[in-house]
């Protein structure tokens, strides 16, 4: 007896863990205009531009962004949809005096928002984003309230 107990007892657990899970993919509709096969185009070069100010690649760089994030939707994974979630509010928050880059950012901020449903998921995400980035040697400067500023 103990032994269908101490199953039911597990069956019980995976189940209510399942349960509370946030199927973001589920709630995100990938718009016609996005394309998540064979999208990326952004070089080393085109990034140094973009950073330095090319309001073109600025432009290219979102958009790959956006397609990376629908992308992560498209196979499903919470963690690689937040993580891609925040690279895109990165991306927006970096290029945010380019009007194609606002324009786009404004076509994809609602689903964004879907991903982060409390302060506390954003702010692990960041974390985790974080940590990748300054092993880079990326966003040194940047702060979780400075992406919040740009989302919320």
């Amino acid at each position: 007896m103990d032994i269908i107990n101490n199953y039911y007892i597990k069956i019980n657990f995976y189940f209510e863990k399942i349960k509370n899970l946030h199927f973001i993919y589920m709630k995100i509709k990938i718009p016609d205009w996005v394309n998540i096969y064979n999208y990326r185009t952004m070089t080393d070069e085109k990034k140094n531009l973009a950073v330095n100010g090319n309001k073109m690649y600025q432009y290219e760089w979102m958009k790959e962004e956006v397609n990376e994030f629908y992308e992560a939707v498209n196979l499903g994974n919470n963690e690689e949809i937040r993580d891609e979630a925040i690279g895109l509010i990165r991306t927006f928050q970096q290029f945010q005096h380019s009007k194609r880059v606002v324009a786009l950012w404004k076509k994809v901020r609602k689903d964004v928002l879907l991903v982060f449903t409390t302060r506390k998921i954003f702010l692990d995400t960041f974390t985790k984003w974080h940590i990748k980035k300054l092993k880079k040697n990326q966003a040194k400067d940047v702060v979780p309230e400075d992406l919040e500023r740009c989302v919320f």
